[in-house]
């Protein structure tokens, strides 16, 4: 099952960031982009479990404490930013499209930063 899920990986992704897309200009259902989001995130687990074998019990800890803290670090930060941009009263389409790309940019950040420990947790 799961060697059925890595040979149609590139598939099941493409399936699901249409299925994100229909639902985010046409049903507006959260519940439909949390769903699709989690099954992301379960399918690149499933295709880097052989690389996670690798890692010992301290080290997928500390990788599972870097995701949590950029997860509330972003948070943290897109709040203190929405609070500022109400302030300047800037139209709300701007300032959706800055909130998103704050958010964007602090993900990466953490994402850029898991790879690097990453890399270095299985001596790449």
């Amino acid at each position: 099952m799961l060697k059925q899920i890595e040979e149609n990986y590139k598939y099941l992704m493409i399936l699901l960031l249409v299925v994100y897309l229909i639902n985010t200009a046409y049903l507006k259902e959260i519940t439909v982009t949390f769903t699709a989001i989690f099954l992301a995130i379960i399918l690149e687990i499933i295709k880097q479990r052989y690389h996670i074998k690798k890692l010992t019990y301290s080290q997928l800890a500390i990788i599972g404490i870097i995701v949590l803290a950029g997860i509330s670090g972003t948070i943290y930060i897109v709040i203190l930013f929405q609070i500022f941009l109400q302030s300047l009263s800037i139209p709300q389409p701007l300032e959706t499209v800055l909130l998103l790309l704050t958010a964007l940019v602090c993900f990466y950040l953490v994402g850029y930063f898991l790879k690097q420990l990453y890399a270095r947790a299985i001596g790449k």
